[in-house]
């Protein structure tokens, strides 16, 4: 199995293996090397009909009106996908989260700490793909991105898993210590039609915030889109040059010969 996914490694183990998961750290807090945002800026892609954010109304007034309760902050999704990789992905992500990409195959959260659109803070987001490792099973390759997060697979719980084919969802949480707080996150994994890649999306928090960002988690996880292989065109590459052949040499002239008078 691990030959199997060594192809994953080589691709994806350098970029995270650098964001190691706010479970290893002291406190909970993200490692430095994130806080750059080195990296090409994610394109946004207009979405009509996006809800907004901030306090939902309560029923029969305005929120904070006189005479009303003002109902909870729920966390929304931007108003605009992320289009990553030269448009091969785009995705929904929540209001307050933004990707910087790191390579042309893995993006990750623009800084550090980010938080929703609610205040719920984004402890870690990344969104990438890889060629599928042959012979290797779903759980394998789900297991191997923990891997590579930096998670030790025997501090992982899993809850609300689902999976279809190549496709995987599910909620973990990575157990704390004395040295580091309880991490929650939530995974896509899925293909794509006539794709020999695999496609992923992770998002973390921590214990206390789980609650509030989970539901936005799993909405911008479901809008995690591929581009159909057909139009996704193909690899441009440039012609080689003609060589240029030097121009021919002008005919010679004919010399007279002189008679003798």
């Amino acid at each position: 199995m691990r030959r199997a996914l060594v192809p994953l490694v080589m691709l994806i183990g350098p970029v995270l293996a650098c964001a190691v998961s706010a479970s290893t750290q002291a406190g909970g807090a993200p490692p430095t090397e994130r806080a750059s945002g080195a990296g090409k800026p994610a394109q946004s892609v207009p979405v009509s009909g996006a809800p907004g954010s901030g306090p939902a109304t309560a029923p029969g007034g305005a929120a904070g009106g006189s005479g009303s309760i003002a109902a909870a902050c729920v966390p929304a999704l931007a108003e605009t996908s992320t289009s990553l990789f030269g448009g091969r992905v785009l995705i929904r992500l929540p209001k307050g989260v933004e990707l910087v990409q790191q390579n042309p195959f893995y993006a990750q959260a623009a800084a550090s700490q980010q938080a929703t659109s609610c205040g719920g803070p984004v402890r870690f987001a990344s969104v990438g793909f890889f060629e599928w490792p042959a012979g290797a099973s779903l759980t394998q390759v789900r297991d191997q991105l923990l891997e590579l997060r930096g998670i030790a697979l025997e501090t992982v719980t899993w809850a609300e898993e689902g999976s279809r084919a190549r496709h995987f969802t599910g909620a973990y949480t990575v157990a704390g210590d004395s040295t580091a707080p309880t991490t929650r996150g939530w995974l896509v994994l899925r293909d794509a039609p006539n794709d020999k890649f695999a496609y992923f999306a992770m998002f973390e928090t921590d214990e206390a915030s789980w609650a509030g960002v989970r539901a936005v988690f799993q909405d911008s996880g479901r809008h995690l889109l591929v581009k159909p292989r057909a139009i996704q065109g193909p690899e441009q590459v440039a012609a080689p040059p003609k060589k240029e052949e030097p121009p021919p040499d002008p005919p010679k002239k004919k010399s007279k010969k002189k008679t003798a008078g």
